[in-house]
This record gives C-alpha cells, structure tokens and sequence, in this order.
C-alpha cells in the first residue's frame, strides 16, 4: 500500500505516532517531564517480564545491528529532513532508503543457542489456514510505510506450527535458532533467518511490551 504523498515526510521520519516510531526516530521524539516519569514506571514493570526457559537467550532488536551502524546518519545524509509533504522526489529518495536498508550490516550469531524474540508477524502470503512462515518486526506497522525496517530489523521464521492469520496484529513471543542468511521479500531484503519456531500469544494483559530501542 502506497504512503499519499501528502504524508510521506511525516512516514518516513516516523512521527506519525510514538507507538509506530522506528527504532531511529525515538531517539528524536521530544518527551516531557511526565512523559519520562511513565516511562521508568513502565521499565519498572518490564523488569518483572519473566526471562526464557532455561536454555533460551533473550535476544533484543539492537543485538542484530553492528556498533556504530546508524540509520539516522543515513536519513540525514540522503536529506530526509529537507523534503517536504507533496515533494515530487518523496517516491525517489524512498527508493534509495530502500537500498541503504537492503545494505543494512548483519552481526555474527552464535546458531546453537536458541533465542527468543519480541515482535509483530507480517504475513508472506495471502489465503486460509495456518502461516507457516513469516516476516517477524520490531514494531506494529512496521511495514505499512514504505521504506519497510532496514534488513537487519527483519527475520523470516518458518514455524513448526503454524500461526493462525488473525493473528497478523499481535505481539508474540518467538523461539527458534537464528542465523544470517539474506532473503528477498515484498518488504525489502531480510537478513536474518529462523527456521523450525515456535510462538506464544506476548501476555500484554500482564506485562508491558519491551520498548523497540533505537538503533545508534
């Protein structure tokens, strides 16, 4: 689905929401006072999110971008800041956005150790019955906008049990083994890889969903 023209800027500095921002756009979102009391209530809360079962690693969005590799240097550089809504090269500089993503870095994972993963499933393909593979993202809406996440902010899963597609708007919980290996989607280049998951309903009746931290 196409971004109208009139909102384009705005979709991909991600300010459109601060429940939608990309992980390079929070660490521009100005907050006020309250704003930062809530939120070290919230990472109160999230202290008491029970880990993995034993054997299983907690892996975090940011764990799959190398040091130093910064997005928003990139916004800067390719002059995201100077466009503005209804500009006539929004769909070029998109286009280019979407190559430095499909470049974005991968780190080296150890593949033995089993990880679990917060996230949202963007589905591959439409039709009945249970996915068996997905796109798993750091943030809801993820891939409503174009430019989708850079390659290293995206896995493909395949799951040993399917997941049923009503699904599509709920965090989950995702264990499996992970490991680099590039795939081309309708979303852009992925750069990870989890094979043979399992999936859980992310309890948010409970406990609040991790905040997607901003890639540096």
């Amino acid at each position: 689905m196409r971004t109208p023209l009139i909102s384009r800027r705005t979709a991909l500095l991600g300010l459109a929401s601060p429940t939608l921002l990309p992980g390079w756009a929070l660490a521009e979102y100005n907050v006020d006072p309250m704003a930062r009391w809530r939120a070290q209530i919230e990472d109160a809360r999230r202290k008491t999110i029970p880990p993995p079962p034993k054997g299983v690693r907690e892996l975090h969005w940011n764990d799959l971008s190398p040091p130093g590799w910064n997005p928003g240097q990139i916004l800067q550089r390719l002059g995201v800041r100077k466009m503005s809504d209804g500009d006539p090269g929004a769909r070029k500089l998109e286009a280019e956005i979407q190559r430095e993503w499909d470049l974005a870095p991968t780190v080296a994972l150890e593949v033995l150790t089993p990880v679990r993963m917060t996230g949202y499933p963007i589905l591959l393909t439409p039709g009945e019955g249970l996915a068996r593979s997905i796109l798993l993202v750091p943030y809801f809406g993820a891939c409503i906008h174009k430019p989708s996440p850079p390659a290293n902010q995206m896995v493909m899963v395949s799951f040993k049990s399917g997941l049923p597609r009503n699904m599509d708007t709920t965090a989950l919980w995702v264990t499996g083994r992970i490991h680099v290996l590039a795939s081309p989607t309708p979303y852009g280049r992925v750069g990870y890889t989890m094979t043979e998951a399992s999936w859980l309903r992310y309890p948010v009746d409970k406990y609040p969903l991790p905040q997607y931290v901003p890639l540096r």
